[in-house]
């Protein structure tokens, strides 16, 4: 499950999806995988207190919370370089932040960030993670910016489904790792 969106916006799907507030924790405690990026991120928390100090009651799936910064000029916004652990192999993911949103209280981070905010201003940690929830505020193309964080999701979602470990014949990506280097080498060298 992906989901995102603006903050207007966040405020009309907190009030529907409040209603299935106990099946979608149930799922994540049945270990269904859900990718959660910036809105859907936030919605999963206790709440998120817009600009205007007005409270979104949030899912409350996990025990973060996220406030708004009062100046809307005020962003996380630009590319962003974090380092993460997937069934304990370490690799760089990259993205581009774009979030007023800041991110308290997150006991799993997703990864330690390299450069870039995470999940607030000049913060060493972004997102939230669970071996069944990468929550995060890069935005994409998230996935084909990082093969192995898709493998990561296909594994895992496999080996739930099936209960066994499924080897899947590996695809050729030495493309997108060769651009992905590149990326990687361009912003750490510039930071």
């Amino acid at each position: 499950m992906q989901v995102g969106g603006a903050d207007q916006e966040q405020s009309i799907l907190a009030k529907d999806l409040i209603q299935y507030k106990d099946n979608i924790k149930e799922a994540v405690k049945e270990g269904v995988f859900f990718l959660l990026i910036c809105g859907a991120y936030q919605l999963f928390g206790k709440y998120y207190k817009d600009v205007e100090g007005n409270i979104i009651p949030g899912l409350e799936i996990f025990d973060y919370y996220t406030e708004a910064i009062l100046d809307r000029k005020k962003r996380c916004i630009g590319n962003i370089v974090i380092e993460v652990s997937l069934n304990d192999i370490k690799t760089k993911i990259i993205g581009f932040e774009n979030h007023g949103g800041q991110t308290f209280d997150i006991d799993t981070p997703f990864g330690d960030v390299l450069l870039g905010n995470g999940n607030k201003f000049g913060d060493n940690k972004e997102g939230f993670f669970l071996p069944n929830v990468i929550a995060t505020y890069l935005h994409g193309p998230l996935l084909s910016k990082n093969p192995e964080l898709s493998d990561y999701i296909i594994q895992y979602c496999l080996k739930r489904k099936y209960q066994e470990e499924i080897i899947l014949e590996p695809l050729d990506d030495s493309f997108e790792n060769l651009c992905r280097k590149q990326l990687i080498e361009r912003f750490l060298k510039n930071n």
